[in-house]
């Protein structure tokens, strides 16, 4: 049974506070999402897919990446090394070749998501089923 907005209004209500605790099941996978402290005094929502996380997920190639972790997309080249080759090459005169050469960008997924809005837009689009299994800690 799909999740309906009522539910996705608890789950955003349980991961809003600093032990939240959420369990899914999607396509097929057991997704946990717990609230868990990644610096002092900052918390994030933790994405565990049966139960654990890998770091070879966080490569664009893994299919539990591309479905459950936050995708963050980087250029190669700071902006400041960005704008010197530019002039260098001739300001707008640069080429083509070059200008698409340096904004390259590479992406990595993340295991944590900053807010359930855009987690949510995430595993719609990426997702065919979602079912909530239960909120909270279940004793």
């Amino acid at each position: 049974m799909p999740i309906t907005k009522e539910q996705w209004t608890q789950v955003e209500t349980e991961l809003s506070g600093s032990w939240g605790h959420v369990e899914m099941l999607i396509d097929g996978f057991k997704v946990t999402l717990q609230i868990e402290r990644i610096k002092s005094l900052k918390y994030t929502i933790v994405t565990y897919v049966n139960g654990q996380w890998c770091g070879k997920w966080t490569r664009e190639d893994s299919d539990e990446g591309k479905r459950f972790f936050c995708p963050k997309a980087s250029f190669l080249l700071t902006a400041k090394c960005r704008a010197d080759l530019i002039k260098i090459w001739g300001g707008k005169r640069c080429p083509k070749a070059k200008l698409d050469e340096l904004n390259k960008k590479y992406t990595t997924r993340l295991p944590h998501w900053n807010n359930v809005k855009s987690m949510r837009r995430h595993f719609e689009k990426n997702n065919q089923s979602l079912e909530l299994v239960s909120i909270g800690y279940q004793p």
